[in-house]
């Protein structure tokens, strides 16, 4: 038997197509998803995403002129709120000698009325109160809530808003 010779053939190497772009473009796609999250996480932990309750702060002077009255002199703890939804209502919230209520009161509705303590709906703590409509002149109700805070001392709760 004749063995057969064998010659070696050198191919030609041309440049040719690696599967490197299908691996790279299998992994942009989870690459852009986490940095879209990443982008989404970023914008959200920035952003004021807080419940507006529609209650803020306002000068006593705007809360108490808005039910036609002044503030009292002598007022400790005074504090003024407004909530403003589809109309406003001012609140505001102060402590006031026991005797000088009834006095600011009369003060500040000269026509009337003045305090009861019948027939105050806020619960069984309220003292005295008082409820007053709109009058020529003015578009606002006022409503004044009294508890009484031991022998000298008084808790008024006083809310002006629109019907």
């Amino acid at each position: 038997m004749a063995q057969a010779q064998t010659e070696t053939v050198t191919e030609e190497i041309r440049p040719g197509r690696t599967r490197w772009g299908v691996f790279t473009a299998i992994l942009a796609v989870p690459a852009l998803v986490v940095a879209g999250l990443i982008a989404l996480l970023v914008a959200w932990l920035f952003t004021d995403d807080s419940v507006d309750a529609g209650v803020r702060k306002v000068s006593c002077a705007e809360a108490f002129a808005y039910g036609g009255a002044k503030p009292p002199t002598g007022a400790r703890d005074l504090t003024c709120v407004l909530e403003a939804a589809q109309d406003p209502r001012y609140e505001a919230r102060f402590r006031l000698r026991r005797d000088e209520v009834s006095a600011w009161v009369a003060a500040s509705y000269p026509d009337g009325p003045g305090l009861r303590n019948v027939q105050c709906g806020g619960g069984a703590d309220i003292e005295a109160c008082m409820n007053r409509g709109p009058v020529a002149g003015q578009s606002s109700s006022v409503q004044v809530e009294v508890t009484y805070d031991g022998s000298n001392w008084s808790e008024v709760r006083f809310v002006a808003f629109t019907l």
